[in-house]
């Protein structure tokens, strides 16, 4: 193995080398197109031809400044704004966080404060009578959170893509599963499902989950030039400087991420023992904490790794798992 391999860059048979985009920065130089963004979300959307998106705008990691106690900012990948009102935040996620369920909803509440926000100031709506501004105070726009998740996200083995909206409990359990708020939803798509049940590319749709996914030597050649301009800012022979640097600090961060994970096991493990108040919980409560600690950093590594593709061989080499743990995540 070639130990200068970087990991974020693969080689396709002619020695081109290509920017995985599976990382934040990579994620946002393939994004970083009006016509590419446009299409992804018609892909995704599966909306009909009257309803697809024909002009937007876009940002990455913008900022949403609503209150929220802490230093922390909250930042949406992708945020999209249509020229009919639509809004969307589309986020790549590689990990299965805890609390992922709650952070989804978090961001989803943050991305309607923000287009209500931008709803009101927006050119439609101030051009609207001041009586039917009044009439129009509580309501919000059409807003849609995309989750591209490089992990399993959904119990269905049938399924690669989900769609989540609030329902009636009455309305499910007598059959009549229509949204109340048809105009907030989410849509949920498990890239490792979709690699299992898609082989090919048979669609624009599967030409996207696959290069997310698998990257762009998961793709096939192609004289499309949405396809091929995408694929074209992955070259990392077109990269800027500063987007390899972050790529690199990127890295720096994801190696040091199991060693957060152990040392704060550890912590716990080492306050434990001391609240039992003696020696020997102080010595158990160490090694337990290192123990769980280290299990977890080794799965969460494990994790990643399979959701990027790689072997169960490979993944026991690294990992130290055995093939059955690995499996079984």
């Amino acid at each position: 193995m070639n130990k200068n391999r970087k990991p974020y860059i693969v080689t396709n048979a002619a020695g081109v080398e290509y920017l995985l985009p599976t990382y934040p920065q990579t994620f946002r130089a393939l994004m970083d197109d009006k016509e590419t963004v446009k299409d992804v979300l018609n892909s995704l959307l599966h909306l009909e031809k009257s309803r697809e998106i024909v002009d937007l705008e876009y940002r990455f990691e913008k900022n949403i400044d609503v209150f929220m106690p802490g230093t922390e900012p909250i930042r949406l990948d992708a945020w999209i704004s249509t020229k009919d009102n639509r809004f969307i935040n589309v986020e790549l996620q590689n990990r299965l966080h805890p609390f992922f369920s709650d952070r989804m909803q978090l961001y989803n509440a943050y991305l309607t404060i923000r287009s209500k926000h931008d709803y009101n100031e927006s050119e439609y709506f101030k051009s609207l009578p001041e009586d039917e501004k009044k009439t129009r105070y509580y309501e919000l726009p059409e807003t849609v959170s995309i989750w591209l998740c490089n992990f399993p996200i959904l119990k269905s083995p049938e399924i690669y893509r989900d769609s989540w909206s609030v329902f009636s409990e009455h309305d499910v359990k007598t059959g009549a599963t229509l949204p109340i708020f048809p105009k907030n939803k989410y849509i949920v798509v498990d890239l490792p499902k979709f690699i299992k049940l898609h082989e090919g590319v048979d669609s624009r749709e599967a030409f996207w989950l696959r290069l997310l996914s698998k990257g762009p030597l998961g793709v096939p050649e192609t004289e499309d030039p949405l396809f091929a301009g995408a694929l074209d800012r992955l070259r990392v022979s077109v990269a800027k400087p500063e987007l390899i640097d972050s790529l690199e600090a990127y890295m720096f961060d994801e190696r040091h991420a199991e060693e957060a994970i152990i040392a704060e096991a550890y912590l716990n493990g080492k306050a434990k023992g001391e609240a039992d108040g003696h020696a020997e919980g102080l010595a158990k409560g160490l090694a337990k904490g290192r123990a769980e600690g280290r299990a977890d950093g080794k799965r969460e590594m494990a994790r990643a790794l399979k959701a990027m593709g790689d072997s169960t061989e490979k993944i026991v080499a690294v990992s130290g798992l055995t093939p059955a743990e690995v499996e079984a995540l």
